[in-house]
């Protein structure tokens, strides 16, 4: 077995080839003794790097996420970490991907230059452009089924629903679409708001998104190339699930006045379907149970 390596400097780790032959039990022993540890907004989940060109990511993850990643890996030229193993361990989970250096955008932002940013938000709408034409394979676009890619419908999480509880699964497009009809219902009968003739949109196919575009999660490298990291709340959704995504999701800082046009310019604009999920968030979050 390779050695636990509990204070080595990255220049010391090993390399994956070095380690790659170890046991999943071993992989977990390097990641529990492991002190290079990357920021994470979600306290829940930890990224450790136990090796000089790859970094574990455990806690508590679910399946779908290192699906999507080799799914968009394999089927895209969005650049995400390769997915190099999968890690089980009775009832504990975690995989092994690239270690990428560089940058999050919200680390970098004032040293990018006005044509960097302008690339930075290009590349993230031809990502985006790309993730909405992938589809599962040997299944056809007909039969995606709401939420995170999985061999039976999935619980939902994300800024569209209760951020403790989630909500679904969705066996079907209609069964989200009536659960968003019911939390209008309950919204007008306990909040006596919204008043006014409102609906939930279904007239977009469902389209693989990412639903967490923040500035942390987005990676600039060493080269300027754009990454796509955490793909946790991913999955299928309408295509508009991803505008508020992004729009909720701490670009202010950065953007500014521009916040409003440059999310839009990324994602498209679907500032009425915004509007709706707004009017809705009472029950979406206090009233999540009723």
């Amino acid at each position: 077995m390779y050695p636990i390596h509990h204070s080595l400097s990255p220049d010391e780790l090993p390399s994956w080839g070095d380690i790659s032959s170890l046991s999943d039990e071993e992989l977990f022993a390097l990641y529990d003794a492991c002190e290079n540890r990357l920021t994470s907004v979600d306290k829940s989940t930890s990224v450790r790097r136990i090796a000089s060109d790859v970094v574990v990511k455990a806690g508590a993850i679910r399946e779908s996420e290192w699906i999507t990643m080799i799914l968009v890996h394999e089927t895209t030229t969005v650049l995400v970490p390769a997915v190099r193993r999968v890690l089980h361990v009775n009832e504990r989970k975690g995989f092994v991907m690239d270690y990428i250096p560089g940058q999050t955008v919200n680390q970098c932002w004032h040293n990018l230059g006005l044509w960097q940013r302008f690339s930075l938000f290009w590349t993230l709408r031809s990502y985006i452009k790309q993730l909405r034409r992938v589809s599962i394979p040997g299944k056809p676009r007909s039969e995606h089924v709401p939420g995170p890619i999985g061999h039976e419908p999935q619980l939902c999480l994300g800024g569209m629903f209760s951020p403790d509880y989630g909500a679904g699964p969705f066996a079907s497009y209609d069964a989200l679409k009536s659960w968003f009809r019911w939390k209008l219902h309950v919204n007008r009968k306990v909040r006596k708001y919204p008043t006014e003739a409102v609906k939930f949109d279904f007239s977009l196919p469902l389209a693989l998104t990412h639903l967490d575009i923040s500035s942390y999660n987005i990676l600039v490298d060493k080269e300027s190339r754009i990454w796509m990291i955490d793909w946790e709340h991913s999955g299928f959704y309408p295509q508009w699930f991803e505008y508020i995504g992004m729009y909720n999701n701490c670009w202010v800082d950065q953007l500014g006045k521009w916040h409003d046009w440059i999310v839009g310019f990324v994602t498209g604009f679907y500032r009425k379907q915004a509007v709706f999920i707004s009017m809705i968030g009472w029950a979406l979050t206090t009233g999540v149970f009723l």
